[in-house]
């Protein structure tokens, strides 16, 4: 039931939000790279918490890797196409993640 009731929230919202983007004459790349934020930024939370992201450093290092991971999202998309996209999508994950255990040590060991 949970799974319908959140299938049914994106729905919605993706759908107004391409509503909302028709209506404004907004491109929709800038629509894609609002929900491939919206997405990137919920796996840096899952992943790091909550918690870590109000640390002015660690926020800083997420804007600027949220930014460098849509910009590399759009220009692979625009002129290599999704086959190309799924490897750098890894090798630029696995950089930054290797970056971020780099300078802010691995994430914490939560009860699963």
């Amino acid at each position: 039931m949970l799974l319908l009731g959140a299938a049914l929230v994106v729905a919605v919202l993706t759908t107004g939000a391409g509503l909302v983007s028709e209506a404004y004459h907004i491109s929709p790349a800038w629509l894609l790279s609002f929900w491939a934020a919206v997405g990137f930024l919920g796996m840096v939370t899952k992943t790091y918490g909550l918690h870590k992201l109000r640390s002015p450093h660690f926020a800083g290092f997420s804007a600027a890797w949220l930014v460098m991971h849509i910009c590399v999202f759009l220009l692979v998309l625009a002129y290599l196409g999704f086959l190309y996209y799924l490897p750098l999508l890894a090798a630029e994950l696995f950089l930054s993640f290797m970056m971020a255990i780099w300078l802010f040590g691995p994430p914490a060991n939560r009860p699963t």
